[in-house]
């Protein structure tokens, strides 16, 4: 409904109207509490009834409650009476940047602070994971102080009512419901669309970097470049024409003609990705001579794609590679070229990162590897910093802990068990060690060997990066309260390893590869490495939201000064006990940042894929288990074992000595079985549930053992075991006997689960070279059967035995089972996205069946690069040199 000037809404009086646009109405109002002046956007009457248009209105007031920044037109509030929906705006005042753009050209003098104070709304934004989708110069207003304020996020991640083409003509903004396109949906204003989103194809913050670009030269040059006399004329343009690049003042300057290019590529591959590089860029922070590609001769010949690649790689990187190749090139020119230089790299939408150790960059600071999943398995990915997309290394399925070679030619990284290495050139990955379970942390010495720790307990080991004979260097001594060392780090001299050792004090100890002598020289940091500036960065306890440096003296093996902060929004992995980072020789900074949704959700999902996010906090849930009457759910943290009451929410944590993982309920409930290290190698304990007595030991063995399921009489546990030569075997602990083998072959045989009968168990093997599901007889094992067909992993029964279910890459699949055969695979959702773009990982079933409990997967997908990280850390914490 239209609101009249004298009328309220709340405590709002409506004193003029100021406009309408394809979103809404909006009126000037006073706050008659606050006795300010605000802006009140309320949805005609024509859309009150449109649940969808609805849901987009209640979305934007979503999306803008998240912004704050100088640059973005604030949100106040919501405010709803009767059937009249507003929101409640900052009231800017001052022309639209389409009002000053109506008086001719704008000098550049006076569009680049605009234009740099548009990236920068735009950059806060897309930190957020917000995308415009509408920008233009309608949507910026220029105050009297020349303060840009960026207006109308309310198409951010929203669906608007399908127009004809006679309304979208005639509206300031277009918009087609999912219904009118499968492919999904257009939005925005005709002019300012980018390619894909005028073909109503998926978008992401390219698409706002597209209509800055086209922003930017309307503002130069007084037209816009692509408009037309009619919407299909524009769309046309958009998809086939160039702009008119002779239309650019001559003055312009070549960084600004490069910029506008790289903004308007039509292939989004293509176009630069982020909009933080084309502030840098509209700066000069990139003129680097050189590396800077001047202005065509013929500005209007046709672009090509090489042509685009190579001046992007100058714009964008420019100075990036002149810092990064600074020991090749000589010595900064000036205090200016050694100023960081910041980065993001945002996966593609498909990808999120893999594992605790996703990330490495090379010695020269050039290259980065990352290890992301799709939705199968993880692999590498090899992305240069000069150019704008990373390419798959193949053979590469299944890798995490990517590490380099001291010449950058090689990456080092663990999968299926093994640590293999591979040519950035190409070629197939070749096997340097077996038996890496699950790695912490490994590093590639100048004398052509690997020094690693390939599980938790198995202490340090060495081997030739030509493979070969494996060495034992450390074992840690539970006597002593360690049961781990991790995080292995050549030193300069190449003699020496800096390492930590847990317990229940971490200490970091240099070991003498020459002598085998070990000495202190840090206590209480659980992860720390040495940067040669000669720093050590780390973590102090409790403060796993910084990471901090000291100097530190490589003679003397003594650090020296006041910890300070360097890193603040870095992500802290908790399995790994380090923050995920990475640095080259040469000064830059690699490190995945903390996201506003990170940590993992306990989540209800039913057979139909809808899903229930539990009223329980983001955090860490390692292998959930529901008690057998689904009242409580036992999970890991990382390190301890917790036992939460579903209903009200409340936590027992198992009292720790060392780590706690893989927790399993006993049939009456009343106990928990779980894997411990606390003396030494990983052991089989038992405690009650309600942590009212200590931890007992169930079987304390040399090798490393997890417990996997309790038969439905309680009489006998399957647990895997570690062997150095099958690797993971299946066997059986009766407790009234000894331990025996159930399946003891060269491949491994893991995570087994008792049908609720007890005569069949179901288990994932790798016997045909990728994990599958079988069921085999127990206790005779004389009938096996296949279950899964493409592939599978964690296995659950349903509750009256006849169905199982597992999991391949993020879906989940059920096959019905009987005495006679085993049925095909059945698809019963996607687990990929499903919960705030986060992936279905560990889960359980209900006891019905019925429901899934399950783990959201809270895999980061951006990067953020430091060119000269160095520079920034020796003027923050000076080291004397």
């Amino acid at each position: 409904m239209a609101l009249e000037v004298g009328s309220r809404l709340g405590v709002f009086e409506v004193t003029g109207r100021l406009g309408e646009g394809g979103m809404g109405v909006v009126y000037r109002a006073t706050d008659t509490t606050l006795h300010r002046d605000v802006a009140l956007k309320v949805l005609p009457d024509a859309f009150a009834t449109d649940p969808e248009r609805l849901a987009r209105f209640e979305r934007e007031a979503k999306v803008l409650a998240s912004l704050n920044h100088p640059n973005i037109a604030q949100i106040h509030g919501l405010e709803q009476s009767s059937d009249v929906r507003a929101l409640v705006l900052e009231l800017v005042e001052g022309p639209t940047l389409q009002d000053r753009i109506a008086k001719g050209p704008i000098p550049l003098d006076e569009a680049l602070p605009i234009a740099r104070q548009i990236a920068e709304a735009l950059e806060a934004a897309h930190e957020q994971g917000i995308i415009h989708r509408d920008l233009k110069p309608a949507n910026v207003k220029v105050k009297s102080d020349g303060t840009v304020k960026v207006l109308d996020f309310g198409l951010a991640k929203a669906l608007g009512p399908e127009l004809s083409d006679t309304e979208a003509a005639n509206s300031p903004t277009m918009t087609m419901t999912a219904a009118a396109t499968k492919m999904g949906v257009i939005m925005g204003t005709a002019a300012y669309m980018s390619p894909e989103q005028a073909r109503g194809k998926q978008v992401d913050k390219r698409a706002d970097v597209w209509a800055f670009g086209v922003v930017l030269f309307e503002m130069l040059t007084g037209q816009q470049a692509f408009g037309r006399t009619d919407i299909s004329e524009t769309l046309v343009s958009v998809f086939r024409d160039d702009p008119d690049w002779s239309a650019l003042p001559d003055e312009t300057p070549a960084r600004i003609h490069q910029t506008l290019r790289v903004c308007l590529q039509r292939e989004t591959k293509e176009r630069v990705r982020d909009v933080s590089a084309v502030r840098l860029a509209l700066d000069g922070a990139f003129e680097a001579p050189g590396l800077l590609v001047s202005q065509p001769a013929n500005a209007d010949r046709p672009w090509s794609w090489q042509s685009a690649t190579r001046l992007a790689v100058a714009v964008i990187i420019g100075a990036g590679i002149a810092t990064l190749v600074g020991l090749r090139l000589g010595p900064p020119s000036g205090p200016a070229s050694n100023r960081p230089t910041r980065l993001t790299i945002t996966l593609p939408s498909d990808q999120r990162l893999a594992g605790v150790f996703p990330i490495a960059i090379s010695p020269d600071g050039t290259q980065l590897v990352y290890a992301a999943r799709t939705s199968t398995q993880p692999q590498l990915y090899l992305r240069p910093l000069e150019q704008f997309e990373a390419r798959v290394m193949p053979g590469t399925e299944g890798a995490s802990m990517p590490f380099f070679s001291p010449d950058g030619q090689w990456v080092a990284f663990e999968a299926e068990n093994q640590l293999k290495k591979v040519s950035l050139a190409g070629g197939r990955p070749l096997t340097v060690a077996e038996g890496v379970l699950s790695p912490f942390g490994a590093t590639w010495g100048e004398d052509g060997t690997i020094i690693y720790s390939p599980t938790l307990s198995s202490g340090l080991r060495r081997v030739s990066a030509d493979g070969g004979p494996v060495e034992q260097l450390t074992l840690p001594d539970s006597a002593e309260g360690v049961y781990g060392h991790v995080h292995p780090q050549f030193l300069p001299d190449g003699r020496s390893v800096l390492f930590t050792a847990w317990g229940a004090v971490a200490r970091s100890i240099v070991l003498s590869l020459e002598t085998g002598g070990r000495q202190d020289v840090f206590a209480g940091a659980s992860s720390i490495a040495y940067l040669p500036t000669g720093h050590i960065v780390f973590t102090l306890p409790d403060e796993a939201d910084q990471v901090v440096a000291r100097p530190f003296d490589l003679q003397g093996l003594s650090a020296h000064g006041a910890p300070l902060g360097v890193l603040y929004d870095a992500l802290w992995a908790p399995h790994a006990g380090r923050h995920i980072l990475a640095t080259s020789e040469s000064g830059t900074l690699a490190y995945v940042p903390q996201g506003d949704q990170q940590g993992e959700q306990l989540v209800w999902v039913d057979r139909a894929g809808s899903a229930e996010s539990m009223d329980l906090p983001r955090g860490t849930y390692e292998r959930p288990e529901l008690s057998p009457d689904a009242t409580r759910v036992a999970v890991g943290n990382g390190r301890a074992i917790q036992v939460i009451d579903i209903e009200r929410g409340t936590r027992t944590t198992i009292p720790q000595v060392g780590s706690d993982s893989t927790p399993r309920w006993t049939p009456d409930g009343h106990h928990i079985t779980f894997g411990s290290n606390r003396a030494g190698s990983w052991d089989l304990y038992t405690v009650p549930a309600d942590a009212s007595e200590a931890a007992k030991p169930l079987l304390v063995k040399p090798l490393d053992q997890f417990p996997n399921t309790w038969s439905p009489d309680g009489r006998s546990l399957i647990f895997h075991e570690n062997h150095p030569t099958t690797g993971w075997d299946l066997w059986v602990l009766p407790l009234d006997g000894e331990p025996s083998v159930l399946l003891a072959l060269p491949s491994n045989e893991m995570n087994a689960e008792f049908s609720p009968d007890g005569r069949w168990v179901a288990y994932v093997s790798d016997e045909s070279g990728r994990d599958e599901v079988y069921v085999q007889t127990f206790p005779e094992g004389d009938l096996k059967r296949t279950v899964s067909s493409d592939g599978g992993s964690e296995v659950r029964w349903a509750a009256d035995g006849r169905a199982l279910f597992f999991r391949n890459g993020d879906d989940l699949f059920t096959v019905e089972v009987d005495a006679e055969s085993i049925g095909a695979p059945v698809k019963l959702f996607e687990g990929r996205y499903q919960i705030d773009r986060f992936a279905y990982q560990e889960y359980d079933v209900s006891p019905d069946s019925q429901r899934f409990l399950m783990v959201t997967d809270s895999s980061p997908d951006e990067i953020r690069i430091v060119l000269n990280w160095f520079s920034e850390l020796q003027t923050r914490v000076p080291t004397g040199r």
